[in-house]
């Protein structure tokens, strides 16, 4: 008997041990696989916040060239002048950041709308006009994951400054000139090689011109 009851003392311990075993296991690998898996949101979050912030900025870098053309042709249109051009960007460009994102998964995403030191508008040599800069930017995931800052930087074609230089001394050669006809087939022939092309206008006190660009596609008109 006593070898008996020592067997089955043996293999109730034994049993016990493995038992502990097992859940020394399991709780190992649950450990484990809990800090895989917040590894892997983490690493998920990350991506996401840099694709969403990476998104914004391109967006907003193709909203910026948008809005440097709309103020050539609006301004344009009205015989402005280069710095109506600039207040018109910045104003067109901020509507498009107080507009906002959403985005699923995030907590918050702030753009600070552009002013004179965050966005930079520099007149080119050939009339065009460069728009860079950075802005104050934070996205943040739900998770916590946060990116910051947009870097702003638009390629733009048009050349209003050529044109509007090109548009006022037309208008006042036109003045005296007298052939209007003449002036303007003069004009187009010597401008072809800029993909500028111009026209003349009978107007009181002169003529109406309308220069255009045919490599950028906007115009400015003045009386």
């Amino acid at each position: 008997m006593r070898e008996e009851n020592g067997a089955a003392t043996t293999l109730a311990i034994f049993v016990i041990f493995v038992v502990l075993i097992s859940l020394v296991a399991i709780h190992t690998f649950e450990e484990g696989y809990q800090r895989q898996l917040t590894l892997f949101n983490q690493s998920m979050a990350i991506d996401t916040t840099r694709a969403v912030a990476a998104t914004v900025e391109t967006e907003l870098n193709d909203a910026l060239g948008t809005a440097v053309e709309a103020a050539m042709f609006e301004a344009g249109k009205r015989g402005e002048e280069k710095s109506d051009v600039e207040n018109r960007t910045r104003d067109y460009f901020n509507q498009r950041i107080a507009a906002g994102w959403r985005y699923s998964n995030f907590k918050d995403i702030q753009v600070h709308l552009s002013d004179e030191n965050s966005l930079i508008l520099e007149w080119l040599p050939d009339g065009g006009l460069r728009a860079y800069g950075y802005l104050d930017a934070t996205f943040e995931h739900l998770n916590g994951t946060k990116a910051y800052g947009i870097k702003l930087d638009a390629g733009v074609v048009p050349r209003y400054g050529r044109l509007y230089t090109l548009a006022y001394q037309i208008f006042e050669d036109a003045k005296t000139a007298p052939d209007l006809a003449a002036l303007e087939a003069s004009l187009n022939d010597n401008y072809a090689s800029e993909y500028l092309t111009f026209a003349l206008e009978p107007s009181d006190g002169g003529a109406r011109v309308t220069v255009r660009d045919r490599y950028g596609g906007r115009a400015i008109a003045g009386d």
